[in-house]
């Protein structure tokens, strides 16, 4: 698979992309072992069951692609700056999980995620300007 276009993009843009795979490998991973939980009870606590299915396989694709992004990224970008911006998968992940997967967020979590968005919000777009400017 041809990842040329990650040389080219911006790369506060390649770490949100990063982020967008690393929630499909998440919800994917999700999926894929909850699907094989009760293939076989005795060893399913192990996690190695998991294997059998498609989907955890799918996740471990997407896995890779995310990786790759965040490498593409971190040649340019500082990795306190980068990292900042990588948060966006606490978000993203129960924000996903909550509408594709049907699972309960609390009040609290939810206040936590909105804590956190701020906070990228906040931190991360000054910190980036004045690596730029450096």
């Amino acid at each position: 698979m041809p990842m040329a276009w990650l040389k080219r993009g911006h790369p506060i843009a390649q770490i949100y992309v990063s982020a967008f795979f690393v929630t499909l490998s998440e919800l994917a991973l999700k999926i894929g072992v909850d699907k094989t939980a009760l293939v076989n009870p005795t060893t399913s606590w192990i996690g190695i069951v998991g294997l059998e299915s498609p989907w955890v396989w799918a996740g471990v694709i997407l896995g890779i692609i995310s990786m790759v992004a965040w490498l593409a990224a971190l040649r340019r970008v500082p990795l306190s700056v980068a990292f900042l911006h990588s948060n966006v998968v606490y978000v993203t992940v129960p924000a996903c999980c909550w509408l594709f997967l049907g699972e309960s967020i609390s009040p609290q979590r939810w206040l936590g995620t909105i804590f956190v968005l701020a906070s990228i919000m906040c931190i991360a777009k000054p910190l980036a300007k004045i690596e730029e400017q450096t």
